[in-house]
Order: structure tokens, then C-alpha cells, then sequence
């Protein structure tokens, strides 16, 4: 039993400390928002780790690749994984929305406003950014990504001049990981306050006209957790994949449900990459990128809130147009909420506009939405480990984890 305890010691504090809160919540409702500066310390010591964990752990990655067909190749099965698993997630969800009328008898106040005025539909836009200094946002990941990503090539261009950069990237990747270790000793305290405010404020709400898309929600999202991150290590690695994967995924799943934040989670879901044997040059760029455009879980809530509105607005929802569109509308909506600002606005505005539901519709689905969204981030962020044990499957061979795992041994040794 110590040996037990001394293994999973870090994942048995944030499921207590994460339990504890969850009761404080429940006990105490809204009033456990008084916790929010402690929850907030937390979070905001770990966004400031996000930025120079991206740009100095992928610079180094990318730079150590001589071959940039690589990356391409990396990019190019990322890309087409993400449309992938985000349809069969649309698929998951859809079966038991059209065999469950989860808005049958509901009536609800519409009246309610919601300010989208600062939602934006230019998804070019999050590529890039006006001034130098905004990419050191946690706003603007993605165009961090691609500065980062063209940064790197130009250290591969400059040759040997460009390894000293290298060498200095991987020595400042060094330092910020044990700097995210030193914020992690307190995860325990600050999700547990993330875990009460959530539950406080939002416990309520499942009782009454939402509870039975809810739900079912909760138990779609449990089955497709256990199903897709099973069914992705083994395909990446067998059953020694499987096993590794379900031992070394509770801190990110925890701090994902906690902090509702794949930016938050960030960090500690690239260290649960290291810990699979994912190779650093995959890891470090799939990770960031998946954290921004591989969305599962959000596929998951689209789903649930068309099928919901469809029967609260009197819409036929089971017919081969509406299917399709609920699919095709929730695939894009999951890539542009994390990649553009208010994003989630943005869904609910392709949502409006493909099936004809009143503006006043915002308000539910933003309800269900927040409501949803500790566990579909928790889906998102430890999706991001599949996809990219997957990708090393496919770039690196059958033996891959075998041989980043003594890669990583080799490495802590020297």
C-alpha cells in the first residue's frame, strides 16, 4: 500500500483535494466564488509558463529536424487526424441524441441578452498578429505557433550558427519545466477552489429543464473518454500503449476538469507526453497545436446543444441534411472556438445561422455550454496524447514508444 501511495501519490492529492472541493461547492453554492483569488494564483502561475514553454521546447524540436519533409508530414496526418476523430466524436454523441429527445416538454425564458460584440469571424486571423509583443499572450497561441514554427526553420537555414540558439532553447525548455514542477505543488489547493466555485455555481442548474440533456451528455462524454483514449493507444502502441497511457493521465485530466483550460493544462499534458515516449519533435509541436484545434469534447457539446434546440425550436433533427450539418457545423465550430477571440460566440452564430434557430437561442446554448465544459476540456487535452501517440505510430514506426521511453531514460541519466 505505501508503495501505492508513493506512485500515484501526486494523482491521489489532486483526486482528494478535487473531491473536498467538489462537496465545499456543493454545501456552500454560489458563496464558494470567495475562493476564486486563490483559485486564480494557480491558474495565472501556470498561463505564465504557457508562452515560453511553447516557443522554447518547439523552437528546439523543430530546429533539431534535418529533414523538413518531416514536419510537413507531422503537420499533414495531424491535420487529417483532428477532421477524423472530430466526426467520429459528432457520431458518438449523435446515436443517443436521436434516440433521446432531450428537449421533449422543455420551455424556457429566452429573454436573457448576450453580448457578442467582441466575437470575431475572421479565422484567418489567428494566425497572425499586428505587433511582436502580442504573441506573448496566451490569446494568440496559435499565431505563437506559427512564428514559432517559422522561427525554427530559419535556425535550420542559419546553420551552424543557428545551434547555439538550439542549445539555449533546450536549456531555457529545462528550466521551465522544473519551474511548472514548482507550480504544481500547490495544483492540489487551487483546483480544489477551481472544483468548488464550479460546482457552487453551476450544481443547480443540471436540476430542471436541462437535466436530461445533461445527463445524458455526462455519460456520452464518460463512455467516449474511456472508448476513444483506449481505442487511440492501442492503435499507437498495443496494450502496453493503453496501460501507460490510463497510468500517466491523471494530472492532466484533473487539472483539465479543474481549471476548464487546455491553455492552463498545457504544460502538464506535454509532461504526460514525455512520460509516453512520445518523440520531442512530435510532441512538442502536436501538443500546442492540438490544444488550439483538436477538440473532441467540444464536437461532443455542439452536438448536444443542435440536438437539444432542435426539439425545444420543433425542428426535425433526424434527417440526412440536418445530420450532416450538425456534423460538418460542429467540426468547424470546435476548431474556431479555441483559435479566434470569444470564439464560443462564434459557434453559437454557425449554429444559428445553419439551422435557423432566433438569436435568442444564445443563452441556452451558452448555458449548456459552461455547464459542459470541465469535461469536454478534460476530453480535448487528453485527446491531444492520443492523436499524438498515433502520429508516432505512423511517423516513427511500431517501436516507437520503446524507444522514446529509453531515449528519456538515456537523457535522465546523463
Amino acid at each position: 500500500m505505501k508503495e501505492l501511495f508513493r506512485t500515484y501519490r501526486s494523482s491521489i492529492l489532486l483526486l482528494a483535494s478535487m473531491f473536498i472541493g467538489g462537496m465545499i461547492g456543493f454545501f456552500w453554492g454560489p458563496g464558494a466564488s470567495i475562493l476564486q483569488p486563490v483559485a486564480d494564483t494557480f491558474l495565472n502561475l501556470l498561463y505564465c509558463c504557457v508562452v515560453p514553454l511553447i516557443f522554447c521546447s518547439l523552437s528546439a524540436a523543430i530546429a533539431k529536424m534535418t529533414d523538413l519533409s518531416k514536419l510537413a508530414k507531422i503537420m499533414g496526418i495531424f491535420l487529417v487526424l483532428t477532421l477524423v476523430t472530430g466526426v467520429i466524436s459528432c457520431i458518438f454523441m449523435l446515436i443517443p441524441s436521436i434516440l433521446v429527445d432531450t428537449g421533449a416538454g422543455v420551455t424556457l425564458n429566452l429573454t436573457e441578452q448576450v453580448d457578442t460584440a467582441n466575437s470575431s469571424l475572421n479565422v484567418l486571423g489567428m494566425f497572425t498578429v499586428g505587433d511582436f509583443p502580442l504573441l506573448l499572450s496566451k490569446s494568440h497561441l496559435m499565431a505563437l505557433i506559427v512564428f514559432t514554427v517559422i522561427f525554427s526553420i530559419g535556425i535550420i537555414q542559419a546553420g551552424e550558427k543557428g545551434k547555439t540558439i538550439v542549445d539555449l532553447m533546450e536549456n531555457l525548455t529545462a528550466v521551465i519545466v522544473k519551474v511548472i514542477g514548482i507550480v504544481m505543488k500547490i495544483a492540489p489547493i487551487g483546483l480544489g477552489c477551481y472544483f468548488a466555485i464550479l460546482i457552487g455555481n453551476n450544481g443547480s442548474n443540471v436540476v430542471g429543464p436541462l437535466s436530461k440533456a445533461i445527463g445524458l451528455y455526462m455519460v456520452v462524454i464518460v463512455l467516449y473518454f474511456i472508448v476513444s483514449q483506449s481505442l487511440e493507444a492501442y492503435f499507437a502502441a498495443g496494450m502496453d500503449g493503453v496501460k501507460l497511457w490510463w497510468k500517466t493521465c491523471v494530472p492532466a485530466t484533473l487539472t483539465a476538469l479543474g481549471t476548464c483550460s487546455s491553455a492552463a493544462t498545457l504544460p502538464i499534458n506535454l509532461e504526460h507526453a514525455k512520460k509516453l515516449g512520445i518523440p520531442d519533435e512530435i510532441a512538442d509541436l502536436v501538443i500546442p497545436l492540438g490544444a488550439n484545434l483538436h477538440k473532441d469534447g467540444a464536437c461532443v457539446i455542439q452536438i448536444i446543444k443542435i440536438a437539444f434546440l432542435c426539439s425545444v425550436f420543433d425542428v426535425n433533427f433526424v434527417t440526412p441534411r440536418n445530420i450532416l450539418m450538425a456534423i460538418v457545423v460542429s467540426v468547424i465550430a470546435s476548431v474556431v472556438m479555441g483559435g479566434i477571440p470569444a470564439g464560443g460566440y462564434v459557434a453559437e452564430i454557425f449554429i444559428i445561422s445553419a439551422f435557423g434557430f432566433p438569436p435568442e437561442a444564445i443563452p441556452i446554448m451558452v448555458l449548456i455550454g459552461t455547464i459542459t465544459d470541465a469535461p469536454a476540456t478534460a476530453v480535448n487535452v487528453t485527446g491531444d496524447t492520443g492523436l499524438a501517440m498515433m502520429i508516432a505510430r505512423i511517423v516513427e514506426g511500431k517501436d516507437w514508444m520503446k524507444k522514446g521511453l529509453l531515449k528519456k531514460e538515456e537523457q535522465v541519466n546523463i
